[in-house]
């Protein structure tokens, strides 16, 4: 009986044997030169991943932020920050030449348009991003809040429920222009404030007539 044990053990290490020279023998082999070009190729995708990387990081660091302190007032929506102008988004306010009416009366709507924006930012950190598309000479047309940092990641600039330009049409010194803002604008008409206590036309019709006369 150890005999025969001792024979099955030596056939099954000669099957095993034959079965991995025949493996050995079979098996699809690699040319030396493929290998090498498998690890060069491995070694350029490195590189390039590198690369798009750094070029990535350079294209971050090359964008302009946004707007960020103080900012000087043009008219009722418009600011220039540092080097930057910026159109308020989706707002418009009358031009500063343009005037109301109530009665008999007229009053300079467009200048109490800016100075109420003036009123807002004077003396404040302003930090703006980017809404709705750019403006065809490349203003900078965005969201604004008075903010003692500027917009970033935090996400506290994501909502326009505190911006600037919310608060010029609740506050009756400007009109919505794209329905963003109707509501407010219609609680500021009902309560006849600022650019609502008497007729105007809208800015954008004033300025159409304005460029026809000249």
């Amino acid at each position: 009986m150890i005999h025969t044990r001792y024979i099955v053990v030596a056939l099954l290490a000669v099957l095993g044997a034959g079965a991995a020279l025949v493996y050995d023998t079979v098996r699809p082999r690699v040319h030396p030169i493929k290998v090498a070009d498998q690890h060069k190729m491995v070694e350029h995708q490195n590189k390039l991943r590198a690369a798009r990387a750094m070029t990535a990081a350079a294209q971050t660091e090359a964008r302009p932020t946004d707007p960020f302190g103080t900012a000087d007032v043009i008219d009722g929506d418009t600011l220039v920050i540092g080097k930057v102008t910026v159109d308020l988004w989706t707002i418009d306010a009358p031009e500063l030449e343009q005037y109301c009416v109530r009665g008999s009366e007229r009053w300079p709507c467009g200048r109490d348009s800016r100075d109420h924006l003036q009123s807002l930012v004077k003396g404040r950190q302003i930090a703006c991003r980017p809404e709705g598309p750019p403006e065809p000479d490349g203003r900078f047309v965005g969201l604004c809040f008075v903010r003692d940092t500027p917009c970033g990641p935090d996400g506290a600039c994501e909502s326009d429920l505190t911006s600037l330009n919310l608060a010029m049409v609740e506050q009756g010194a400007a009109m919505d222009v794209e329905g963003q803002y109707m509501d407010a604008q219609d609680d500021a008409r009902g309560r006849k404030i600022g650019i609502w206590r008497g007729r105007l036309d809208p800015p954008k019709q004033w300025r159409e007539k304005h460029d026809a006369t000249h």
